[in-house]
């Protein structure tokens, strides 16, 4: 089988999977992907949705894009969001000798929509006040506003959140969920989520606690920035702005 066929292949099976969030399949997937996980630390979903998500840049860059279902993605979502648009660029450079060629190519496809939106903008009325009657509204090009990485990220997120309710009964990943917890996001989507009354009472009370020492930690921070206090030997809250970010956004994605 050659390579463009397995793809296709490979991307219709993740469909049929995607839309069984309770499959076999798929729960090995989140076990697999959140055991990498663990040794990273931090949110366990973040790490296994960074690490999955740069395997397909990859795969797209490498052959995905030239086949048209897979391109047709890209233009409809109008180009991958900032994040995205610059990790696919950075592997790009790092993985292939080809001078930015695919780049160049998903960037040309994406000039056309830019200049159908500059038209559309240019001949709209200017409207300052609220209008009457309903106008047509113009096609404005909206660089990345559905990207399809985005959208993949989010299916993960929902079924890697899902199944680590089922996974959370096992010690090897009850302890790593304690000692690293979630970032906040995942943590309220796991929350939403969950079905077990128990699991979820656990799991709001680990996440209060951390945003409870979080706040502790910052308030001391910026107290010893006081120049009153700055004498004072530092202690755990000098890393406080950094867990922080972690806690809001998640870790920095790394390859």
């Amino acid at each position: 089988m050659s390579k463009r066929r397995r793809y296709a292949c490979l991307k219709r099976n993740k469909d049929v999977v995607d839309n069984k969030p309770d499959s076999a399949n798929t729960l090995w997937a989140s076990r697999t992907g959140l055991s990498k996980a663990f040794a990273l630390g931090g949110c366990l979903i973040c790490n296994a949705v960074h690490a999955a998500e740069r395997k397909e840049i990859h795969s797209f860059l490498y052959e995905g894009m030239m086949f048209p279902f897979v391109r047709q993605k890209f233009l409809d979502g109008g180009g991958f969001c900032l994040r995205h648009f610059w990790m696919a660029k950075e592997m790009e450079d790092e993985t292939w000798l080809s001078g930015g060629l695919a780049m160049a190519m998903l960037c040309e496809n994406l000039t056309r929509f830019a200049q159908t939106g500059l038209s559309e903008a240019a001949a709209a009325a200017p409207n300052p006040r609220p209008p009457l009657r309903k106008h047509r509204e113009p096609h404005l090009f909206l660089p990345g506003h559905d990207c399809m990485f985005c959208q993949d990220n989010r299916g993960k997120e929902q079924s890697l959140a899902e199944d680590l309710e089922t996974l959370i009964d096992e010690d090897e990943f009850r302890k790593p969920l304690t000692a690293h917890g979630l970032c906040i996001r995942h943590g309220e989507l796991a929350l939403q989520t969950w079905k077990d009354q128990e699991k979820k009472r656990e799991l709001f009370v680990q996440l209060e606690m951390r945003v409870s020492e979080l706040a502790a930690d910052l308030r001391e921070f910026i107290r010893k920035r006081d120049y009153q206090y700055r004498a004072e030997p530092p202690g755990r809250e000098q890393d406080s702005v950094l867990r922080a970010m972690r806690f809001f956004v998640g870790p920095i994605p790394t390859g």
